[in-house]
């Protein structure tokens, strides 16, 4: 469905459903699409097995959609309605629905993030889209209460909302995947712990991208530990190219800009080339050896070399935490910006001479990072959501020697996951507790 606004001429060919629960939506007449939604039963639980032993490795398969998953699908509320529109309706600037599944809909990251997407401030003024929002049983009643504030804030490019408990249904052909749900770290619970728990989350939601996504769906994992995360979800998706897969880093990236604007007294916009290097931890690399500012490098800017090598990384690290302190939650609303930011630099031209950050698939990197992990790097993409690995970039000892360590870092975790990607027996041999501030 691609119009970018629906006139007052058209006339609805059904009304409006009274019961979410009620008979699937009639298909839409002269459109390449239908208009439809994702349906859930209350009683249906995800596939979320407890951790395995270290000698009952369980292997990531391609697996086909689960016999008891249903092929019914119920769209929600007024995203029922349908219409008659003729073909001599369509307009030059007709496209085609984008399909975004979100996992974690109704969480505080979600609640800031659908509704920049509905505005069309991320695909474009002109691109109609479709939300299929994954939530859980305990946050059933949530979903429905987003889907309401979406239908009450009359997007006209929000073309279709469905909500869903089962991401072999609410997946269903989607383009986009942005896995944002993830549990928490809880007091006392250590890292292996929250690897393994989340892993479980992610391995599932791997298979069912694999069994019902689109063949090119380009995902990127938010929930924390999200590199290791994003790597279990691509090894459970052998249909799906490993190079679409994301872990988000660019929020620490946009939180390094905001530092040397700070400390060069620029405004944010004449900072570019800024790389945030491995693992989204305290051992991520924020890069101020490539980084300019007006276009020269940050080093040549900022003299203070003490600054740039100690207290500028570490403000980085640990903003989040200080964050949490000031505000008594960790960030959501930022955190939901770099998600923009991060589709848009995927979707829009990269400017000549810049890239971003992403945390990407390494094998075939030309800079010598170990392969089969998920490590941020620099990206360049030519806006059709594709990236290539930025070209000319320096790395010198002291910036060597540090990517080594979120490297090491990545692979321990790696170890400590064999199980959910198929690599034989976990073993976990973390060096120390790295995890960032926010995911206490």
């Amino acid at each position: 469905m691609a119009l970018s606004k629906i006139s007052t001429s058209y006339s609805p060919s059904q009304t409006l459903k009274t019961n979410l629960y009620s008979k699937p939506c009639v298909p839409l007449q002269g459109y390449d699409a239908r208009r439809s939604g994702v349906s859930f039963e209350p009683h249906r639980k995800l596939r979320i097995t407890c951790s395995v032993a270290p000698n009952q490795v369980q292997a990531p398969v391609a697996p086909v959609v689960p016999s008891d998953t249903t092929s019914s699908r119920d769209c929600y509320g007024v995203f029922c309605t349908t219409y008659d529109l003729k073909a001599d309706e369509k307009t030059k600037s007709w496209k085609s629905l984008i399909k975004i599944a979100v996992s974690g809909a109704a969480g505080m990251i979600s609640n800031h993030l659908l509704f920049k997407l509905a505005s069309g401030e991320v695909f474009g003024p002109d691109q109609p889209i479709a939300l299929q929002l994954l939530g859980s049983e305990r946050s059933l009643q949530a979903l429905e209460g987003v889907a309401m504030e979406l239908e009450d804030s009359l997007y006209p490019l929000l073309r279709e909302v469905s909500i869903g408990i089962n991401p072999y249904e609410v997946f269903q052909d989607c383009e986009w995947a942005l896995l944002i749900g993830a549990k928490p770290r809880g007091p006392g619970m250590e890292r292996a712990d929250l690897l393994d728990i989340n892993g479980q989350i992610f391995a599932e939601q791997g298979k069912a991208l694999n069994a019902v996504a689109s063949r090119n769906v380009k995902v990127i994992v938010v929930g924390n530990p999200c590199n290791t995360n994003a790597l279990i979800c691509l090894k459970n998706a052998p249909n799906i190219p490993a190079k679409n897969f994301h872990a988000l880093t660019r929020l620490d990236e946009n939180r390094a800009k905001c530092q040397l604007a700070l400390k060069a007294g620029v405004f944010y916009d004449k900072v570019s080339n800024m790389t945030i290097w491995g693992n989204h931890s305290t051992t991520q690399v924020p890069d101020f050896l490539n980084a300019k500012i007006n276009g020269i490098p940050v080093i040549e800017v900022i003299k203070d070399t003490k600054w740039l090598e100690t207290e500028f990384t570490e403000r980085v690290q640990k903003r989040g935490g200080v964050l949490i302190q000031k505000w008594g939650r960790s960030s959501a609303a930022s955190t939901a910006v770099s998600i923009v930011d991060a589709i848009r630099s995927l979707v829009t031209p990269t400017p000549e001479g810049d890239w971003f950050s992403s945390g990407v698939y390494t094998n075939g990197n030309p800079y010598g990072i170990a392969e089969d992990i998920v490590f941020s790097m620099p990206c360049c993409s030519k806006g059709d959501g594709d990236y290539e690995l930025a070209k000319d970039v320096i790395i010198d000892d002291f910036l060597r020697a540090r990517i080594k360590k979120s490297e090491d870092e990545l692979l321990a975790e790696k170890r400590c996951v064999a199980h959910l990607t198929g690599e034989g027996n976990a073993y976990c041999d973390l060096p120390e507790d790295t995890m960032l501030p926010g995911e206490q």
